[in-house]
């Protein structure tokens, strides 16, 4: 049971710590002063490799477990998952695209010198916001405890989060007055 437990609690946790990195994300696009978007940025990164790690053992902790018939070859092929294999294909692909920006995003530094570069990091970007909306629809469909009134809340905590962010930005870059506002803070 310590290993479902572990799964268990890793994935919530994860994902948890994947919509706190995309809300602020979305929120210090905002930020012009230098000293408030270098905290939000070492936040939003500190979360994301925190949900990086609980990723790792939430995947490792539930190919360990031998009451679920999940091996590593799911993460190659997931249709061939025993267990909710539709679930499985999503949250495969909800780890490819998170991990893809985490690696592109480690190597942002040496790889902006390159102009090309510079302008598709947002491109690719997008990645880790399809990689969490894809963990959603992963605990929705793959958790034991998808059903339950405490696992919906978190979910739709978590929804509500990223929702309540993009609509700052979107407010923010279409209202000069709301940008200032939030500039001068």
């Amino acid at each position: 049971m310590t290993l479902w437990y572990l799964a268990r609690a890793a994935g919530i946790v994860a994902m948890i710590m994947f919509t706190l990195s995309a809300a602020l994300g979305m929120v210090m696009s905002g930020s012009r002063r230098p000293e408030r978007r270098f905290w939000l940025q070492y936040v939003h990164r500190s979360a994301a490799a925190t949900g990086l790690v609980l990723l790792t053992t939430h995947v490792i902790a539930v190919i360990t477990d031998s009451f679920v018939a999940i091996s590593p070859t799911v993460l190659l092929w997931p249709f061939g998952a025993g267990y909710r294999p539709f679930a499985m294909v999503v949250g495969v692909l909800a780890l490819y695209g998170i991990v893809l920006t985490s690696v592109v995003g480690a190597a942002r530094g040496r790889l902006a010198r390159s102009a090309s570069f510079a302008k598709h990091w947002r491109t690719i970007h997008i990645a880790a916001s399809v990689g969490w909306l894809l963990s959603i629809g992963h605990a929705l469909l793959a958790g034991t405890d998808r059903g339950t009134p405490w696992m919906l809340a978190i979910t739709i905590g978590c929804l509500t989060a990223v929702g309540a962010a993009a609509a700052y930005r979107v407010r923010a870059t279409t209202s000069p007055n709301l940008a200032r506002a939030w500039r001068a803070q």
